[in-house]
């Protein structure tokens, strides 16, 4: 048999698919996509809320970093709710809210308001490390929110930082 003649055979032996075996097909997808979807977006919404979190652990650090460099006091200032930002800034507390305020950098909420920020602790809406040792002047903790999950940095009086959740794994839980 020549190698065209086999492949005659095997096309009138697979014709396609019935249609009724194209409706299982696609219900069986809907199905798992309907069970799988409301994972996905948790899943997303605890990805969300590490990276923030870290996000402002690594600030703080650099603000501290910063204060001991520079010889100087430098200011982490905090916008909290849905609409959060926070800045750093050398010398003095800033308004993370106003363009090129604070110098040193500053983030803001993303559009879609599903983090929201919490602090405790803070003076005038800022905590600030001084420049001998990075010592925080004043202990507090910052907490970002999604959706009934939340994920907290703790700076301690010395200037330690410390990144806590009950509900991330691979962090250890706040108390």
């Amino acid at each position: 048999m020549t190698k065209g003649g086999s492949q005659l055979i095997l096309m009138q032996k697979f014709k396609g698919m019935s249609l009724l075996e194209l409706l299982i097909a696609i219900t069986l997808i809907g199905i798992l996509a309907a069970i799988s979807i409301p994972s996905y977006q948790k899943y997303l919404q605890l990805q969300k809320l590490a990276g923030t979190t870290e996000n402002l652990y690594f600030t703080l650090q650099y603000a501290r970093s910063e204060a001991i460099k520079r010889n100087t006091n430098v200011y982490v200032s905090f916008q909290t709710g849905t609409n959060w930002c926070y800045g750093v800034n050398p010398n003095s507390a800033c308004t993370c809210s106003t363009a090129n305020s604070c110098t040193l950098g500053s983030k803001s909420a993303p559009n879609n308001n599903q983090l929201s920020l919490s602090a405790t602790g803070l003076t005038n809406n800022s905590v600030s490390f001084e420049p001998n040792h990075g010592a925080a002047i004043t202990a507090s903790t910052e907490t970002f929110t999604v959706t009934g999950y939340s994920a907290s940095v703790q700076i301690k009086a010395l200037g330690s930082l410390r990144l806590c959740s009950s509900d991330l794994a691979g962090y250890q839980s706040c108390s």
